[in-house]
């Protein structure tokens, strides 16, 4: 695929200089982060102002200057577009998806003057230095005292730039300087990326059975039947050596230490994301995923049947590769997730269930397969039904519907005791959103349904009997509440396990080992 604009950001700074031990690693938790996943966004191409639309921030919470790449991907993980911005010491940018793939519009920061003049650069320093740095920018007419005594006063470290910020529009083209003068993304390359984000949409989609033939359902699952609507899709920003034009899913220069260019370990970045649609008058906002970085993730598997040891959460893309030369150090994300769910048809209120999934060990993930996988582009997607979630949906009363009898699963028993009945796969794609009275839920939905449910990717589900085949999967989930016309609130999952970082959470004992102290 023709690529557009690639990006990435700043300082050359050693492995874990400014790796900060806010928290537990690979404990899922909201901290300064060297990389953020925006897991789930949505932009509607048909309604414009009025339709779904996704803001998103990224924020540095140090006093140094950080180069920041940004990576938007499709809902089957194909990498569409990448830019770089820079972000000063203590500097937050906004950004609105429409303004992006509609109008071709990307972020462009020279604070009141072009921070890359040859006056502004440091003494000796091959690479520009942003001079306008925060929290109080010398341009900031309120503040007229010394900075200096200010800061010392304070408490706070005066922002600056004791790094190199590689990205000197002399020699890279992928400098955020470089925007504003090519103008805005030409249309034909709008067109392009609306294209791969309606493929989900487009194309022929079926579902196939464990031994490869296709799967025909008494009532057709949403993933048959999506034809329209606004599109899905999901972001990720790494703090970067430098700006480059490395696509992460195809780029093995990105992981890459040696080179200084791509990722580096510096925790300083926190997100968060806005969902709005002002037509139906309402919004919703939830953080980022933050994921850390620290040298302790190797960036490599030992195993990849019994346990994958150091995994990561880009490691699909640089797994066969020298761990001491090439790794992302990424904490992975969870396998196991838990929340609460509503139907009430009456009220015209329902739970939207949003997941987003990546591989481990392979770059596609395993229950997503397509007819031209090469070309990136396929004429046919279809739901392997064998190797997704299980999950189990409990109403008030502990009643249990599950997904999880039968041999190999994921099955159904509608009845207990009776013959298990294949179930579609409803989260067949990297990133969605699906209504909860889609699943088994307990009693009829048509009625109203209240309960909570519980998730178990692999390996999470299957301990030590899972096919070579099968990934390690990432994963992270949340659900939208919906009143139709009048409301929607969003939580994320509570996580109830993480294989990637502990092989013993796995079913049943999912939690088991946070009950605390025992006599």
């Amino acid at each position: 695929m023709k690529r557009f604009l690639t990006l990435a950001v700043v300082g050359v700074m050693a492995l874990g200089l400014a790796s900060t031990a806010y928290a537990n690693l690979c404990s899922y938790d909201t901290v300064p982060a060297a990389t953020l996943l925006f897991p789930f966004m949505v932009y509607d191409y048909e309604n414009g102002d009025s339709g779904d639309t996704t803001l998103f921030a990224i924020t540095n919470v140090s006093s140094e200057a950080q180069i920041v790449h940004v990576t938007v991907w499709t809902d089957f993980s194909v990498a569409i577009l990448d830019f770089n911005i820079v972000l000063t010491g203590y500097d937050v940018q906004t950004m609105n998806i429409r303004d992006i793939l509609r109008d071709g519009i990307l972020p462009n920061e020279d604070n009141g003057a072009n921070i890359w003049e040859a006056e502004n650069w440091g003494e000796g320093n091959p690479a520009p230095v942003p001079f306008d740095d925060g929290p109080y920018s010398r341009f900031n007419e309120l503040w007229d005292g010394d900075l200096d005594s200010y800061f010392l006063n304070q408490g706070l470290d005066e922002a600056g730039s004791t790094i190199v910020l590689d990205c000197d529009p002399d020699d890279w083209d992928s400098s955020p300087n470089n925007y504003a003068a090519a103008g805005n993304i030409p249309s034909g390359t709008l067109g392009l990326f609306e294209t791969y984000l309606k493929r989900s949409q487009d194309a022929d989609k079926w579902y196939e059975d464990c031994d490869g033939d296709e799967i025909d359902f008494d009532n057709d699952p949403w993933f048959l039947t999506r034809d329209s609507g606004p599109v899905w899709l999901y972001v990720t920003a790494d703090v970067v050596g430098a700006c480059n034009k490395d696509l992460p899913d195809g780029d093995i220069n990105y992981y890459n230490q040696s080179l200084g260019e791509g990722l580096i370990a510096n925790n300083v970045l926190i997100g968060d994301v806005i969902y709005t649609n002002p037509g139906m008058n309402y919004s919703e906002a939830m953080n980022a995923v933050h994921l850390e970085a620290a040298d302790g993730f190797g960036g490599t598997f030992i195993d990849e049947i019994d346990y994958p040891q150091g995994s990561t959460f880009y490691l699909r893309y640089h797994g066969d590769q020298d761990p001491l030369t090439f790794g992302d150090y990424r904490e992975p994300l969870p396998t196991a997730w838990a929340f609460r769910y509503f139907v009430a048809p009456t009220a015209e209120a329902n739970t939207w269930i949003r997941a987003w999934k990546g591989g481990t060990v392979f770059n596609r993930i395993q229950d997503l397969n397509d007819g031209t996988i090469a070309t990136e582009n396929p004429d046919d997607l279809y739901a392997n039904s064998c190797i997704p979630y299980t999950y189990y949906a409990w109403d008030e009363d502990e009643g249990v519907n599950a997904s999880e009898g039968g041999t190999p699963p994921p099955w159904s028993e509608a009845v207990p005791g009776a013959e298990p009945i294949p179930v579609p796969n409803l989260l067949p794609l990297e990133t969605q959103e699906v209504a909860a009275d889609q699943f088994f839920l307990v009693g009829d939905p048509a009625a109203g349904a209240f309960g909570w449910m519980l998730f178990v990717w692999p390996r999470s589900n299957w301990n030590g009997t899972n096919p070579v085949e099968l990934d390690y999967y990432q994963t992270w989930m949340g659900v939208k509440y919906a009143m139709f016309g009048t409301y929607t609130a969003g939580l994320e999952g509570a996580v109830m396990g993480n294989f990637n970082c502990d092989s013993d959470e796995t079913l049943p004992m999912l939690g088991l080992m946070r009950y605390g102290f025992s006599e």
